[in-house]
């Protein structure tokens, strides 16, 4: 019999079901992680808190002021792309965040308390908390509130879950807690149960956890479209506040767009306000002067002067109002603490210095949005500011040029208005000045009227001002919950039911360190396998008329029919049984080897050689107080040693009799191979029980009187590195014809030679154990010494 496997495709595929095989052993473990696997997963999907989305778009348009900065120096960095980018990072400013918070009064929240979870009521609250802080900071609040099981009963109890302080109230009432006060009052809706909890949060907090949930998202670079995505765990409260947030970012974008116009109409009105004091002032100075001197009208010859220096008049009046604008914008310019303003666009005749207006108060507006997401240090912010000092020097060069221009046209109109009154001078004293008031009083009522004009002009402007964002795409919560996903839970389950008992498996082998098939005995040696016996809870000897036809039975005739081949030359064959360590079984392959040999005939000596941990004779109920070690002593006749075995007239036990102090000296003795002879003439078959080769020097000085020796391996049980022995005897020649018996083969383990777990004759029965037969009366756990 040869160990030796060749190797070609056949073993490739002998392998693979060695592989399968290995893993199918273990089915049971497979079935039950699939189970609990799949137990867990529905318990997790079945009282998991379900979380849905909400989304939105918007489509942020391109500002007109926007535009217009693109024929200038910055105009890449101001497109359409990074305008998106900055708006992005606006709808996660805490400010915008907190009038969120505010305005659906997520502080406080409302729970359902149930015995497996509790549940958010958001809107579905029977009652409504009013929570008055005393300071913007303050420390989470919980607080558990159990309500009467009576109906139209006002009164519940409120318990602080930090302190577990009790309040008693009624609805309505005011309740102090170190953070504020409460107050409870109904919604209407209907009690379904009488545990509530409410927790309140500080404003940062929701905030926080609001922009963990929100998801600002700019997908296609070529629109200029932003996706809002919210993650909730209640579809409406999800719509709610993605409404509240576009509200409240549409809002503030408008507020932008509207500063220009807001800070033109402050300047406009406080310049109403003097140009109407100074008119007041003037018409009080007409109205006294013609009650001092008395003047109701004034003659034909002065009315047709005035007619006649009516176009001077008027052309004074207008470059007086024209100096007059020019002189309050460049003051405007001039001072230092408008320089974070606004300039208002008073001067329509200049086209030049309009496009200059226009660029700064781009600018102006440019630089407030980047403010939302940058700092004053940033080098795009310094950029802007210089740009924004170039335009405001333009802008004051192009006022003082307009200043002189409009300067030199007063003075013209002045020269020729005084050879004008030249020619009146010969009027009266007090016509004269009837027409200074007048003229003054004149240029005052244009510029109130031009004031006037502007202020409607803006509030108009302002009126129709709208964002620059619209809504494509309202919040809408998807229908079903994204968390958690069933089918990808299952999968992962079945997934982690596989490769968790897998892992175990591999593992296991990797750190196994001891026998557990026929792979693991031919990898470490090429000592042929003479015989596999199986797994039985029956340790004593077998009896051949009870259990003749059960599994074990035949694998030992199998054994006896295997050693047949290697005996058939010998007359009185002498067997030596080892093994590497005590405990796999070498007695009880010896005593029911001899049985079957002695159950076909032959007259079989069982010689309990193990002189120090001694088991055969125990095991076959024979007498242990005289044996070998006495006859050595003694030199008696070794008939009186040998005793017959009970219920088999062809089997004889020498047994070792008292424990011997050198044992190792006793079978040293000159009289062992006298004894060996005269056994040869009496027995046919003679089978030692030797001490375990791996702990003692005993089996190898037996080995000289065998004729075939047996190591006894033992499955689950034997060190794979005790092998190394047998290559180490039979390398040194320290044994020869050495062969394997593995013992206690369980079910489903892989060997070439012995009959199949699955074999029967038809009749009998099969246990868990692979014990074939009749039921064994014995049920003790199987301890083979």
């Amino acid at each position: 019999m040869n160990n030796n496997m060749k190797k070609g495709k056949g073993e490739e595929e002998i392998d693979l079901k060695k592989v399968l095989a290995k893993y199918l052993d273990y089915w049971k473990v497979y079935l039950i992680s699939i189970l609990l696997c799949f137990l867990l997963s529905y318990i997790f999907i079945r009282y998991s808190t379900p979380l849905y989305q909400a989304n939105a778009q918007l489509l942020i348009g391109s500002d007109q002021s926007q535009q217009a900065s693109s024929f200038f120096d910055l105009s890449g960095l101001f497109s359409t792309k990074n305008n998106v980018y900055n708006e992005l990072a606006i709808f996660n400013t805490g400010d915008l965040l907190e009038e969120v918070v505010e305005a659906k009064n997520l502080n406080l929240s409302y729970y359902r308390e149930s015995t497996i979870r509790t549940n958010e009521l958001y809107t579905k609250s029977p009652f409504a908390v009013f929570f008055f802080p005393y300071r913007k900071a303050f420390d989470v609040s919980q607080f558990r509130i159990k309500f009467s099981e009576e109906k139209n009963q006002n009164s519940f109890t409120v318990n602080n879950a930090k302190t577990d302080k009790f309040f008693k109230a009624k609805f309505g009432d005011t309740i102090s807690i170190p953070s504020g006060k409460l107050v409870f009052e109904k919604t209407g809706k209907p009690f379904e149960n009488i545990y509530y909890s409410i927790t309140i949060n500080p404003t940062r907090s929701v905030v926080s956890q609001l922009r963990k949930n929100l998801l600002a998202e700019y997908k296609n670079t070529q629109s200029s479209i932003i996706s809002l995505t919210y993650n909730t765990n209640i579809p409406t409260k999800g719509e709610d506040i993605l409404n509240s947030l576009i509200d409240a970012y549409l809002q503030r974008n408008l507020n932008e767009k509207n500063k220009v116009a807001d800070s033109a109409l402050v300047f406009i009105n406080s310049r109403i306000e003097i140009v109407s004091a100074e008119l007041r002032d003037i018409e009080s100075n007409i109205e006294h002067f013609k009650q001092t001197n008395k003047i109701t009208d004034l003659s034909a010859q002065s009315t047709a002067l005035i007619g006649n220096s009516q176009i001077y008049y008027e052309k004074l009046n207008q470059a007086e109002v024209q100096l007059n604008v020019i002189k309050t914008t460049l003051e405007y310019l001039q001072s230092e603490e408008n320089n974070n303003r606004p300039v208002p666009s008073l001067l329509q005749n200049d086209p030049i210095f309009l496009q200059l207006v226009q660029k700064y108060n781009s600018l102006q507006v440019q630089r407030d949005q980047l403010l939302f997401s940058l700092k004053e240090d940033n080098s795009i912010v310094q950029n802007l500011d210089i740009q924004m000092q170039n335009v405001r020097s333009d802008m004051i060069k192009s006022l003082q040029s307009q200043q002189r221009a409009a300067s030199l046209n007063r003075d013209q109109i002045i020269a020729e208005n005084a050879t004008m009154n030249s020619r009146i001078f010969n009027m009266p004293l007090q016509e004269r000045t009837y027409l200074s008031l007048t003229r003054e009083r004149d240029v005052k009522q244009e510029l109130y009227l031009y004031l006037l004009q502007k202020k409607e002009e803006t509030a108009v402007t302002k009126a129709s001002s709208i964002s620059n964002a619209s809504v494509i795409e309202t919040p809408k919560a998807v229908g079903t919950p994204y968390f958690p996903n069933k089918p990808l839970i299952y999968i992962i389950s079945f997934f982690l039911a596989i490769v968790i008992p897998t892992a175990f498996v591999v593992i296991r082998s990797v750190l196994n360190n001891k026998i557990f098939n026929r792979d693991d005995i031919v990898k470490v040696t090429n000592t042929n396998i003479l015989a596999e016996i199986g797994h039985s809870d029956n340790i004593q000897l077998l009896s051949m008329e009870e259990e003749g036809r059960s599994l074990i039975a035949e694998q030992f005739r199998i054994f006896r029919t295997n050693m047949n081949f290697l005996t058939a030359q010998k007359k009185c064959p002498k067997i030596l049984v080892t093994s590497s360590m005590t405990g796999e079984g070498k007695s009880f392959i010896t005593a029911n080897l001899g049985m079957v040999y002695a159950y076909s005939g032959k007259k079989v000596l069982l010689m309990e050689m193990d002189l120090r941990k001694p088991h055969l004779a125990k095991m076959l109920k024979c007498n242990t107080e005289k044996g070998f070690s006495n006859f050595i002593v003694s030199g008696d006749s070794i008939k009186e040693y040998v005793q017959p075995v009970t219920d088999n007239p062809n089997l004889f036990l020498l047994s070792s009799g008292p424990i011997p102090p050198n044992p190792a000296e006793l079978l040293m003795s000159a009289a062992l191979p006298a004894i060996f002879e005269k056994f040869s003439e009496q027995f046919d078959v003679i089978i030692m029980d030797s001490p375990p080769i791996g702990i003692v020097t005993d089996a190898q000085i037996l080995s000289n009187y065998s004729d075939v020796n047996l190591f006894v391996v033992r499955e689950r049980y034997t060190y794979k590195n005790s092998l190394e022995i047998i290559d180490d005897l039979l390398g040194n020649k320290k044994f020869a014809n050495l062969y394997l018996i593995v013992n206690d083969v369980q079910r489903g383990s892989s060997y070439k030679y012995g009959y199949s777990y699955g074999y029967s004759y038809g009749y009998g029965y099969g246990n868990s154990n692979g014990y074939y037969g009749k039921k064994s009366k014995t049920k003790k756990a199987r301890s083979i010494k």
